[in-house]
């Protein structure tokens, strides 16, 4: 896991990640302080991009790959961060997704078996106990269609619906997909025969699975912010990104803000959010999560107090409270809660934000940064933020600046690397 966050104003903006990144081998957990996640997207204009979640797309790094697109940009410009966040999504699809065909299906295939898997281990803890084996079968065909067929009607009137994938036909699908699903089925359902029906129900919903936002293994973030030739102020824009399937890339467009003359400041944080959100709504998100049940709880015990005590001598007026509508009560409760946060802390939060300087600007990035460190540090949970912090910070007239960066070497004894950087 990681922590990441983009600060924005009229001055410029700023980049600020952890550099903690968990490495997971086996039934084991390793968590190491040595990742970059903050890069220049560009050598020649103040643009950068920043990665959270998986370091890798399928089996490719994303450092690898953002520094191959830099190359290529070299000194060319886009008009807005949406642009240049376009065209990286394009160098991806031509590039063929730093991937191979094969990696693609094994990947495929891999999802089919721990799904199928599950849900034959779901339908067989749900048999009954007092049938015999040929109607135990027969109960199982039933219930595993009866299952596949209440996930397919889940997908009704999804709108979630990936960009590659809108113009996607089931047809395609089958094409390319059923020959590795019906492997699976052969090796998940070893002596069991399965029906066209339930094997064409197991497609329809992969198939309905995929093209959605329900991506199915590791995925990124990514952030793109900075300037486009056009725009006097910054901008943020950010995708996630999973997996390519059939030659088709998953991903959808996140978070997205932008300094306007209406919109003077942003905090944008990205990954583990928690201590940041608590900055800046001025409460624990775990503490705020709870407030709305435990007042529903609270009002509901009153309500059938205030019953109980009217119910032998005035039973009308204790019908009339026992009609009340309470869910009425909660959500003006909640409405007023999040204006009294909104009023208290998040608005003066923002508007301090949009008179910061440069400096200030990284200098609050790297300490929301530090809290969430230092959140995990003191708290029984594992130290999934950590490490040196980076900082860069972005302006129209400056460019992309570092103000702090680790390196894995001396920079004093590297100057070659400096001298060549705009070379490469």
């Amino acid at each position: 896991m990681t922590a990441v966050i983009g600060i924005l104003n009229k001055n410029g903006m700023t980049m600020a990640a952890d550099s903690a990144v968990t490495v997971t081998g086996g039934n084991q957990k390793k968590i190491y302080n040595t990742s970059n996640k903050i890069f220049t997207l560009s050598k020649h204009h103040p643009i950068g991009i920043m990665v959270y979640s998986s370091s890798t797309f399928m089996t490719t790094p994303w450092e690898i790959i953002i520094k191959l697109y830099r190359k290529e940009l070299a000194d060319n410009a886009f008009e807005t961060v949406e642009d240049y966040k376009n065209n990286f999504i394009e160098f991806l699809r031509e590039k063929d997704f730093f991937t191979s065909e094969e990696t693609q299906k094994f990947n495929l295939e891999n999802f089919t078996y721990w799904n199928l898997k599950s849900i034959k281990d779901r339908i067989i803890n749900n048999l009954s106990d007092d049938k015999s084996q040929e109607e135990l079968v027969i109960e199982f065909k039933e219930k595993i269609l009866e299952d596949l067929n209440l996930n397919i009607r889940s997908f009704d009137g999804a709108t979630n619906i990936l960009n590659d994938f809108k113009e996607y036909t089931i047809e395609e699908f089958k094409a390319y997909a059923e020959e590795i699903i019906k492997k699976v089925i052969t090796v998940i359902f070893e002596g069991i025969e399965l029906n066209d029906e339930i094997i064409n129900s197991m497609i329809e919903l992969y198939y309905l699975h995929l093209r959605t936002t329900n991506f199915i293994g590791l995925e990124t973030g990514l952030v793109f912010g900075g300037f486009g030739e056009s725009e006097i102020y910054p901008s943020l824009v950010s995708i996630k990104i999973a997996e390519v399937f059939d030659n088709r890339l998953r991903y959808y467009d996140d978070l997205s803000d932008k300094i306007t003359d209406r919109n003077n400041g942003s905090i944008m944080p990205f990954a583990q959010t928690d201590v940041i959100n608590m900055f800046i709504k001025g409460i624990d998100p775990e503490i705020d999560s709870t407030y709305l049940s435990v007042f529903e709880k609270t009002i509901g015990k009153f309500n059938k107090t205030i019953i109980d005590i009217l119910e032998e001598e005035q039973p009308e007026l204790a019908a009339k409270i026992k009609g009340i509508d309470l869910n009425t009560l909660t959500n003006e409760f909640e409405e007023e809660l999040i204006k009294i946060k909104r009023e208290k802390q998040i608005i003066p939060t923002v508007d301090t934000v949009a008179i910061l300087s440069k400096e200030d600007l990284a200098e609050m990035a790297e300490s929301l940064i530090y809290l969430t460190y230092l959140k995990r540090r003191i708290s029984s949970s594992e130290e999934s933020v950590g490490g040196p912090i980076d900082v860069a910070i972005i302006s129209k007239g400056d460019g992309f600046i570092w103000k702090k960066r680790k390196h894995y070497f001396e920079s004093e004894l590297n100057k070659h690397f400096m001298s060549n950087y705009f070379k490469r």
